[in-house]
């Protein structure tokens, strides 16, 4: 079961399996007292019929089948909690272990509503800051795409955006382990950051300052040489528009910028026509952008 919750929120911790695993005891005795009583009682039958052997042997099969289905009914049962901050705000976060994250504008995470041994959460879309409690004995990752992060106590950010290829982790304190599958990119310190290319499946690690690129959870917006097609998501994200122009001409172009949530989108908007050169035309949430030739 997934809930769903309003930015802010916190889940509900879940209840105990004891109960469910001694249900799970009970139910496995009666099968297989059905089982021995199917085969026993009408060995006779399988014996001398060999169509009455397969027959027992299917019923055999089946219950065990059901029986296992049946327990991992039960061990599965952990709720999971999805949360969203919607367009215009942040969101912070609480986790079951005391761990916090912040969620950026249009951002979404999944986690479950109690951690196993592993503390495990997915951020399906957007940015993310985590800062996350220390616990030698149980690694904290978090699930991106078809990558991953692994801490064991640290405090990063990750920024991944299904619509853009350029996928970052920046660490803020600590050490972040970072990879694909069973690929690990390296160990990151602090100050470090991995881009990953979706698109090339390269990566690469760099020194950053990880404390501007994390100053988004304060409403300061600092973007490194993002792309034209991510930073025009994030104005769409921060200020609830949408944004037109041509694709073609414009998604590649690089960018570095500075700005704050509180700065009016017009505001912002006069920054990208001075390192662009475009016009813009706003017109309630619709926001038109055009390149414009030089003379």
């Amino acid at each position: 079961m997934i809930k769903w919750l309003k930015p802010g929120h916190k889940p509900v911790a879940g209840e105990s399996h004891l109960q469910d695993e001694a249900a799970m005891k009970a139910i496995e005795k009666q099968m297989l007292n059905a089982i021995h009583k199917e085969i026993y009682g009408r060995w006779y039958f399988v014996k001398t019929t060999p169509g009455k052997y397969a027959v027992a042997a299917s019923f055999v099969l089946l219950c065990c089948s059901i029986a296992l289905g049946l327990k991992l009914s039960f061990k599965n049962n952990t709720n999971f909690v999805t949360v969203a901050a919607a367009n215009g705000h942040i969101n912070i976060v609480a986790l079951p272990d005391g761990s916090k994250v912040w969620l950026n504008s249009g951002s979404t995470i999944r986690y479950p509503d109690k951690f196993d041994k592993t503390r495990e959460i997915q951020l399906i879309n957007g940015e993310a800051f985590f800062d996350i409690k220390h616990d030698d004995h149980f690694p904290f990752i978090v699930h991106y795409g078809n990558l991953h992060a692994r801490v064991l106590g640290t405090a990063f950010n990750i920024k991944y955006f299904k619509k853009v290829s350029d996928v970052r982790v920046t660490v803020t304190r600590g050490r972040v382990e970072v990879g694909k599958g069973h690929e690990s990119f390296g160990v990151l310190a602090r100050d470090n950051e991995v881009s990953y290319d979706q698109q090339s499946n390269q990566h690469i690690i760099r020194k950053v300052d990880s404390k501007k690129i994390a100053a988004w959870t304060t409403n300061e917006v600092n973007l490194y040489d993002v792309s034209f097609a991510e930073l025009m998501l994030r104005l769409e994200n921060i200020y609830n528009v949408h944004i037109t122009y041509d694709h073609d001409q414009l998604n590649a172009l690089p960018t570095t910028i500075h700005f704050s949530n509180n700065d009016n989108l017009q505001q912002v908007l006069e920054i990208i026509k001075t390192i662009h050169r475009v016009s813009y035309t706003v017109k309630g949430k619709e926001v038109l952008l055009e390149k414009t030739h030089n003379k």
